[in-house]
């Protein structure tokens, strides 16, 4: 057995990864209490939970839930392999496995959460064809990749609408990049995706086309009129570093993430919007932010490692490095268990 786990974690190690953060979401399905976040509007999936009375059933529908959010790992493995290395790619995908709230909230039925491949995956798209552009391997990119990209980032919109903040970002990051083309076909596959999202649906259930979309931002905008206000105290910016990235990795990421933003700015601007966003609003729950989590990740620990591999300070002082990424693990080892309670994430 032993041997079997060296030859898997060498020849394949992104596949040891995802069984681990398997047993996680497994302990996360069956221990944590509550079925779902009441107040959250994930009415595709409220509709059909509504018919269930047998907890075993909802137990199985967690279990699906956490194998779909596995595509959060595989994805992010992907993206940095494009703007780094194998190694440091490897990294960012155990970090994504095992942070502390990545397992309690993907086996839960959170809209914030389930958009997240097909953000990523968009992501992923537009990262790939602006690569080649810029390196003038024109035979290799594809336009038409920025139609799919827009489609799967608006399938992102159809299960939260809230990710269109993170599109915005797509946009005036395309913007800034000076490639225009680009971002209009986002736009167009964008557009033909939350048509067909939004009408279809809509028009078996309700008659009408746009009515959970329309109902939806008009809501929103009324409880964000009527409760606009800025508490330091609350902002996403300080949950994100006291609460879901814990210390001291948290500033680690903070540092690397501003570091590179104009370098990685395709993840750093969609992930800023988001930030800034909740930061202006923060009268809201935590998990509304949740979508900038795996770029931010992303982002951060390529951005930190960068400096790492070139700073003096910690070439020199690699014990300190150590030391640090153990006091993240065992805080995080902590939290993770804490999570099983019921009423951990209460507030």
């Amino acid at each position: 057995m032993k041997e079997k786990l060296l030859f898997v974690s060498v020849r394949h190690p992104l596949l040891l990864i995802l069984l681990l953060a398997s047993v996680l979401k497994i302990a996360a399905a069956i221990f944590t209490g509550g079925y779902m976040f009441d107040n959250q509007y994930f009415n595709y999936y409220k509709i059909p939970l509504s018919w269930l009375d047998n907890a075993w059933l909802v137990y199985t529908i967690r279990l699906l839930f956490g194998a779909f959010s596995l595509l959060i790992i595989t994805l992010g493995y992907c993206i940095v392999k494009i703007i780094a290395d194998k190694t440091t790619a490897l990294e960012v995908a155990l970090l994504l496995a095992v942070l502390w709230s990545m397992p309690y909230v993907s086996v839960h039925p959170l809209p914030q959460v389930v958009c997240l491949p097909f953000l990523l995956y968009g992501t992923l798209l537009i990262l790939k064809q602006n690569k080649l552009l810029s390196n003038n391997d024109l035979e290799k990119s594809h336009r038409t990749s920025f139609i799919i990209a827009g489609f799967f980032l608006g399938l992102g919109f159809a299960v939260y609408y809230q990710s269109l903040i993170y599109f915005i970002g797509i946009l005036i990051a395309l913007l800034c990049l000076k490639n225009g083309k680009g971002a209009l076909m986002t736009v167009a596959g964008y557009v033909i995706a939350v048509l067909l999202t939004q009408t279809v649906t809509d028009l078996i259930i309700w008659h009408r086309p746009f009515v959970n979309m329309i109902g939806f931002f008009r809501n929103s905008g009324e409880y964000l009129f009527n409760n606009l206000h800025w508490d330091l105290a609350s902002t996403s910016l300080i949950v994100t570093v006291l609460y879901l990235v814990l210390l001291p990795l948290s500033v680690m990421l903070f540092y690397g993430f501003f570091r590179v933003w104009k370098k990685y700015i395709l993840l750093f601007m969609p992930t800023f919007m988001v930030m800034l966003f909740y930061t202006l609003f923060p009268n809201q729950l935590w998990i509304y932010s949740y979508t900038m989590i795996p770029t931010f990740i992303i982002t951060g620990f390529v951005g930190w490692k960068e400096y790492y591999k070139r700073s003096v300070f910690w070439t020199q002082r690699r014990w300190l490095s150590v030391t640090l990424y153990a006091i993240f693990a065992v805080f995080n080892t902590m939290v993770f268990f804490m999570s099983f309670s019921p009423n951990f994430f209460s507030k």
